[in-house]
């Protein structure tokens, strides 16, 4: 094999991993319209992180809702419900960010200031900040999950693994 053929099989592995992972897929339901599932915002609610993974914004939220929605014929009150349980996690994901970011900034200053006390200090605050992050998110995804019926928490679980 040559150095050409080496440098582009990777580049052509991900050009075409990107593809499969991006595509959209179509669903009829039963009363006769099409849902859109995208298969890339559900792949990164999926996995390991899937139990403390909550959207970040408005447009990823609705995007993850409707495939949802789609993979297991969520009804609109559920829906409802999964949209409030996202947008009360986020907001409060991102009040423990703003503390998270002030207490890296804390870190870094006493890191620079060679406060031993203060690194201790900032360090414990960082890992409190990251725990209480981590547990908003897997309280959302708990509290989703239990709006579930039998049938669709089945088929979630098969597809997150």
């Amino acid at each position: 094999m040559n150095r050409r053929s080496l440098v582009a099989l990777p580049g052509i592995a991900a050009f075409a991993a990107s593809r499969v992972f991006a595509q959209t897929h179509e669903m009829g339901s039963s009363d006769g319209t099409i849902s859109h599932i995208s298969t890339k915002s559900l792949v990164k609610h999926s996995g390991a992180k899937a139990a403390y993974k909550v959207p970040k914004s408005a447009a990823k939220q609705t995007r993850y809702l409707n495939s949802l929605a789609a993979l297991l014929s969520l009804s609109t009150a559920q829906q409802l419900q999964a949209a409030a349980i996202f947008t009360n996690a986020a907001g409060t994901r991102a009040s423990v960010r703003s503390s998270l970011k002030a207490a890296r900034k804390a870190l870094k200053d006493a890191v620079r200031s060679n406060d031993t006390g203060g690194v201790a200090q900032a360090s414990n605050a960082l890992g409190v900040l990251t725990g209480q992050h981590i547990a908003s998110g897997a309280a959302a995804n708990a509290a989703i999950f239990q709006l579930l019926t039998p049938d669709q928490r089945t088929k979630l679980s098969q597809y997150q693994g």
